[in-house]
């Protein structure tokens, strides 16, 4: 969570629901969240391919559209931005 929004992950199902500022994205195959200040990271796993992804303020890492997450495994964030590790 942060300021703006509230994401609950249903790991047993796979999903997540997210309460304020929120996108109109699928979280199916959602295995892990991840939140800056501002923003927030939805790693998945869709056909065995993970997948990313973010909303949120730009300046606090909610724009990644111009990042290429394959072969990410894990994501680490702190106030102001998101990190990912790759394999």
């Amino acid at each position: 969570s942060n300021d703006y929004a509230f994401v609950a992950l249903k790991k047993d199902l796979g999903t997540a629901i997210c309460y304020g500022g929120c996108p109109r994205a699928d979280f199916s195959g959602t295995t892990d969240i991840y939140s800056s200040a501002r923003a927030f990271v939805a790693l998945k796993r869709d056909l065995g391919m993970w997948t990313v992804v973010c909303w949120g303020q730009s300046a606090y890492g909610g724009d990644c559209s111009g990042v290429d997450f394959g072969g990410t495994t894990h994501i680490y964030s702190n106030e102001y931005a998101f990190v990912a590790l790759k394999k």
